[in-house]
């Protein structure tokens, strides 16, 4: 279980909550991981909204079937796989499920590098238009 939450920590760069198995019971993040392992191979996500913090057995069941198939689509073996039930129910299963998913895709599949966020991408932004600025001018000073 320990690992697990390394390996999910690391491919959605947040911290999870305490009780792993009822945060994934919801399928809110396994479908937040596939779409990182290859993005939108989940197109729709059911989340909870601040009126109802907990979503309903039926949306949190098409989740993880969501979640699932995206594991489906991206090469992940049918017997590899478990039952919605498994990861509904935090059963052990379910959990080495989407481990598996993790390994056969996430070797494959590197976080993306670009495009850059936060301050490192407008600074390699900012560099790249100087740059071109620099070239334009000294072209038509040249001329």
């Amino acid at each position: 279980m320990t690992q697990l939450r390394q390996v999910l920590e690391s491919w959605l760069q947040r911290p999870l909550p305490e009780d792993l198995a009822e945060a994934l019971a919801s399928g809110v993040i396994l479908c937040q991981l596939a779409n990182q392992l290859r993005p939108r191979s989940v197109p729709f996500i059911h989340v909870p909204s601040p009126a109802v913090p907990k979503l309903s057995a039926l949306k949190a069941r098409k989740n993880v079937e969501s979640f699932l198939e995206a594991c489906r689509k991206m090469g992940v073996p049918e017997a590899d796989l478990c039952s919605p039930s498994d990861l509904l129910q935090g059963t052990t299963r379910g959990l080495r499920t989407v481990l598996e998913a993790v390994k056969r895709v996430g070797g494959k599949a590197l976080p993306p590098l670009w495009p850059p966020s936060g301050l490192g991408g407008f600074i390699v932004f900012y560099v790249v238009l100087m740059l071109l600025l620099y070239v334009a001018y000294t072209r038509l000073l040249g001329s």
